[in-house]
């Protein structure tokens, strides 16, 4: 992971796997107001790229392997978290 907080790679200290981001929580009626929210949510948290297609997994045993993946599976989390049951 990144110290350098304008890094893709950089955690906050505050963030966490059971960190929900947005509500309400996704459901059959409101996708366009969840697009538009966890979209924000994500970019502000500079983690939209992993999203989007922006940033590609490196290969294993590339120097940025381990934070990627520690960050992609921290992006999939929060999206997790808020999708209703």
């Amino acid at each position: 992971m990144s110290q350098n907080s304008i890094s893709p790679y950089y955690l906050h200290l505050g963030e966490s796997l059971g960190l929900v981001l947005v509500s309400p929580l996704l459901n059959d009626n409101n996708y366009h107001t969840y697009s538009r929210n966890m979209r924000q949510a994500l970019l502000s948290k500079n983690k939209l790229k992993f999203v989007d297609g922006s940033i590609i997994k490196p290969k294993n045993g590339s120097s940025l392997f381990e934070a990627w993946e520690i960050c992609n599976v921290m992006v999939l989390s929060w999206i997790t978290r808020t999708l209703t049951p």
